[in-house]
């Protein structure tokens, strides 16, 4: 069998640090989606999470003015897990520490919203497509800290490539920092149709 051609059918691509890649993002998935589900069939234990649906249908009656309180009668959780939810809406607007905002385009269209909060090493994540694969972060819906950073890698060349240290003082930088990279290219890739639209508050979009 010709496993060669049948990864590159499968994956899209015979490259070796690419389908590892790929596998990290699968097992990370796979831990993400085992936590969702109840410990056992009798769905005793763990139960899942607010589906996406009722996030943001709680981040839209808190805009509108509706109290924490009747938020939490309305949608039969507690208090905190409201604050949890309505949070990500908030980043931007509300926290001082937020200061940059990325929208992840494919081609014209906005698919997640990402606000960075550098201080605190935060992200806070609004997904506005339903097409998992053209979010930033895929199925993960509360991604940490490291995904973020593993995210802006991935919109990057690869700091291993071979002549880096040329390119990047062709483009003015002097060491390998992911975010200066895409302000310059704005997170194109040659494999996709996404890019990286960044608003610093402040300034002017």
């Amino acid at each position: 069998m010709d496993y060669q051609r049948l990864c590159k059918e499968i994956f899209g691509t015979d490259d070796e640090k690419k389908l590892k890649e790929i596998a990290r993002k699968a097992e990370k998935y796979d831990r993400i989606y085992a936590s969702e589900l109840p410990v056992n069939r009798r769905g005793a234990g763990r139960k899942p999470k607010i589906k996406e649906a009722d996030a943001k249908a709680m981040q839209e009656q808190y805009a509108e003015g509706t109290s924490i309180e009747q938020i939490a009668k309305d949608f039969h959780v507690t208090r905190p897990t409201v604050y949890k939810y309505i949070n990500a809406r908030k980043g931007w607007e509300e926290d001082n520490y937020v200061k940059l905002r990325m929208d992840f385009m494919y081609e014209d269209d906005i698919c997640s919203v990402i606000d960075v909060d550098f201080k605190n090493q935060k992200i806070y994540v609004e997904n506005r497509t339903d097409k998992v694969i053209l979010r930033a972060f895929g199925v993960n819906r509360h991604p940490d800290w490291e995904d973020f950073q593993y995210f802006l890698e991935s919109r990057c060349f690869p700091r291993t490539r071979c002549q880096a240290k040329e390119i990047l003082r062709a483009n003015g930088m002097d060491f390998y920092d992911p975010l200066q990279i895409i302000e310059k290219t704005e997170g194109r890739m040659a494999e996709d149709h996404h890019w990286i639209r960044l608003h610093y508050k402040g300034e002017e979009n």
